[in-house]
């Protein structure tokens, strides 16, 4: 076991230190508050859903499913109180899931195909090969001999990359353009299937690459979903930022300066 006695010295200093806190700057500083105003804001949100009546049913069909129970009738009042108990939990969550998406969709679904309009360069994903090297004489000679004497780019990729690409001789991807450093992202949007770009700097390396695939983005279920979510993000952030400088202001107008916390006493063996 490991010694337990400076860390029981070591906690109660921190407990101490955290009690002489004022209470609002106590959970600021360890990120509860904002999480709390977070999961307040997205419970607001799910309740903004509405259904129609078509939609009830597919929707009491769907947080059943697979589970050895009768879907509710009616999704008025505490139905899932209805539900055995041990389904209860998992029915919550599928019905906080089909809740969130309802109420993304009514709020933000008009504005996704434009959104994915403006994102769908960075959306498609591409195969490239990739030789990471330490100098730029380096990188220009191996670049003349891809492009001029139709050197094998997995073999010299084998040989000389430093970077993992030395394993897959170069190759990388699929992936998505998004998850790229932004100029290696340039670099392949400039580049046709095929072209090998000549050398350039990018983390202290020099970088040669070539494209081989690209698979352009199309607007499927599961990225419309997506969409929605990075839709509602900078809205969700300036809700809770808003919430929280109100919060602020109210306290200190109700209160003055908060107090620190009393610290209650810490009965520990040995202490």
């Amino acid at each position: 076991m490991l010694p337990h006695s400076r860390l029981h010295l070591d906690l109660r200093s921190s407990f101490e230190a955290m009690a002489r806190q004022p209470l609002l700057e106590l959970l600021e500083q360890h990120g509860l508050l904002q999480t709390l105003a977070r999961d307040l804001a997205l419970k607001s949100l799910r309740e903004e859903a509405r259904f129609t009546e078509e939609e009830r049913q597919a929707v009491l069909a769907r947080v059943c499913a697979g589970l050895p129970c009768t879907p509710p009738s009616s999704l008025e009042g505490d139905w899932i109180a209805t539900l055995p108990e041990n389904l209860r939990d998992t029915v919550r969550q599928r019905w906080n899931h089909l809740r969130h998406q309802k109420a993304l969709a009514d709020r933000y679904g008009d504005r996704v195909e434009a959104h994915f309009l403006e994102r769908r360069a960075d959306l498609e994903q591409v195969v490239f090969r990739l030789l990471r090297l330490p100098q730029q004489g380096l990188a220009e000679e191996l670049y003349l001999r891809l492009v001029d004497d139709g050197a094998g780019f997995g073999d010299l990729a084998s040989r000389y990359s430093l970077g993992d690409e030395s394993v897959t001789r170069g190759i990388v991807g699929p992936i998505e353009r998004s998850q790229l450093h932004p100029t290696l992202r340039g670099v392949l949007g400039t580049l046709a299937v095929g072209d090998i770009h000549p050398p350039f700097l990018l983390d202290q390396a020099v970088l040669l690459v070539r494209l081989e695939h690209r698979r352009p983005a199309s607007l499927t279920e599961d990225l419309r979903h997506r969409l929605l979510e990075e839709l509602l993000q900078p809205d969700l952030q300036s809700c809770i930022e808003a919430a929280l400088a109100e919060l602020r202001r109210s306290l200190a107008a109700e209160q003055g300066p908060l107090a620190p916390v009393p610290a209650p006493a810490l009965a520990v063996a040995g202490g």
